[in-house]
């Protein structure tokens, strides 16, 4: 592991503190279509983002676009770390991602997910962006990558 991805696991770990996640209202507000919902909240019950597994993160890699602001807030380090340490397990989960951290054509869902994070949690994602860009040899996820951070996140370092 690199010092740029240890960095920004930490700060992840240090901008968004691990608390118990609240999985009742996890889809309330976007996700009632989410076929996986039941065993989302049953898995995620009394963990902390810290402690969803690799595996589990992998199986919801589409929970992501269901979650509702908070709930993403919440989660979104976990799915961070595991493309930083880059989990094994892990096959859709990076698309994903990406496609939910990049301000495309729903701005207006996408700033409701991360316009209202604190800037230290906006520039953790951004670090935590960074390091996997430079971890990866130039390819179209690392290219896909850039455009993310040329989407929304860089423009948060001015903040």
């Amino acid at each position: 592991m690199t010092n740029a991805i240890q960095a920004a696991l930490d700060e992840l770990r240090t901008a968004f503190p691990p608390r118990t996640l609240d999985t009742e209202g996890v889809f309330a507000e976007w996700g009632v279509s989410y076929t996986d919902g039941t065993s989302y909240k049953a898995e995620a019950h009394g963990k902390r983002w810290d402690e969803l597994s690799p595996r589990f993160l992998e199986f919801h890699h589409d929970a992501l676009l269901f979650l509702g602001p908070a709930a993403v807030a919440d989660v979104i380090p976990a799915y961070l770390a595991a493309v930083l340490r880059g989990a094994p397990e892990l096959d859709m989960l990076p698309r994903f991602l990406i496609d939910v951290i990049t301000r495309g054509a729903d701005g207006e869902r996408f700033d409701a997910r991360f316009g209202r994070l604190p800037p230290a949690q906006r520039q953790a994602i951004t670090h935590a962006l960074e390091a996997w860009e430079g971890s990866l040899e130039d390819s179209h996820r690392r290219r896909s990558i850039t455009e993310a951070l040329e989407s929304y996140w860089r423009t948060t370092r001015s903040e």
